[in-house]
């Protein structure tokens, strides 16, 4: 019985003396990967001069989204065909909005030379990143135009995403994602050195 302990009280002590039993390994949390459900574009009209008097905007609710549609449809400076368009394209997309927000994000060019596309959303399923890519003509005496160019994207987002950074190499707007007195349709700008 002796030699037993013995045996035992050697083999723990070779165990506590051994550095690799000692070290602990801990991986950090991986981040979860951005479902596709996440965030979907809507497929409206992407350039219009219209969007020149509208702003980026977060809808939180049906009757959000409602008045939205209201006021398009009463506002005159729409060309009719584009506002039948714009109208129609969100329309045909139809949002639940207890599990998802609309997001209107606009932008705009100072030539309508600079072509824009737009990158699949990225990140996680609480951070959302979406680049925006902008190429602008090489040869601007044939191309360049001075005419300013709007744009227009629309987003369903899921209200759990936490925010959505828009990069388009100059600069990211970060827009979160949620309507209350503090954050509602805030948006950050930071610049990009």
């Amino acid at each position: 019985m002796l030699r037993f302990f013995t045996i035992l009280i050697t083999i723990l002590f070779f165990t506590a003396c051994n550095h690799s039993s000692s070290i602990i390994i801990s991986n950090p949390p991986a981040k979860e990967e951005l479902l596709q459900d996440t965030i979907v574009r809507i497929p409206i009209p992407f350039q219009a001069q219209e969007y020149s008097k509208i702003t980026t905007k977060l809808y939180t609710t049906e009757n959000d989204f409602t008045t939205f549609i209201s006021n398009i449809k009463t506002e005159k400076f729409w060309n009719k065909e584009n506002q039948k368009n714009f109208i129609d394209s969100l329309k045909l997309n139809p949002i639940d909005f207890t599990k998802y927000n609309l997001l209107i994000y606009t932008m705009r060019e100072s030539s309508e030379s600079t072509k824009l596309t737009i990158d699949p959303p990225k990140g996680d399923n609480a951070h959302v990143e979406i680049n925006i890519n902008r190429e602008t003509a090489k040869d601007t005496s044939a191309t360049t135009t001075a005419n300013m160019a709007y744009y227009a994207l629309a987003y369903k987002v899921k209200k759990s995403v936490i925010d959505i950074t828009f990069n388009n190499g100059l600069k990211k707007e970060i827009i979160l994602n949620s309507k209350n007195k503090l954050s509602f349709n805030k948006i950050m700008v930071a610049q990009i050195n």
